[in-house]
């Protein structure tokens, strides 16, 4: 009797051929897809395109300077350990045109407001390395952005940065 019940259940085990395509398929299709989503990131975050993608809302190149409005410099207190510093600095702003410039000269006592208080509020190992000037011209021109309208303000440069 056993031998009629190997004779009527074959054996069903898997060649290794099958095994490897039932394997290998589907985590060759994952790896093509991971890898086309890779390439597609890459290339969606290139910045070097074309002329006519590098150029600005305005049509103006990026490389081509707006008008510039020149703000007073700002000297202010700020806290280190147990000392006071003190930071002086100089700030340009590029406007998008003409008429944004005006408009960002209308609104200045605000912006001189906020540049003051923002800069009253930071600590020396705030403003003592490049990632902290960076985060505070980032934190700047937000401020300032959200104060003039937006677009007017295209860009902020540092023309003066002193601690002492």
């Amino acid at each position: 009797m056993a031998k009629e019940k190997e004779k009527q259940a074959p054996e069903k085990t898997a060649s290794p051929v099958k095994r490897l395509l039932f394997i290998g398929v589907p985590v060759l299709l994952i790896l093509l897809a991971a890898a086309g989503t890779g390439l597609y990131l890459l290339g969606a975050l290139n910045t070097t395109g074309s002329a006519e993608a590098r150029q600005s809302d305005t049509g103006r190149d990026k490389t081509e300077l707006g008008p510039l409005v020149e703000m007073d410099d700002f000297v202010v207190n700020i806290v280190h350990r147990d000392s006071t510093r003190f930071l002086k600095v100089g700030i340009t702003l590029e406007t998008r045109d003409q008429a944004s410039s005006e408009s960002v000269k209308k609104r200045m006592p605000q912006i001189t407001d906020s540049v003051l208080l923002l800069l009253g509020n930071r600590k020396y190992d705030d403003v003592k390395d490049l990632q902290g000037k960076m985060q505070l011209k980032a934190d700047l021109l937000a401020k300032i952005r959200s104060l003039a309208g937006k677009g007017e303000v295209t860009n902020l440069y540092f023309t003066d940065f002193v601690v002492q």
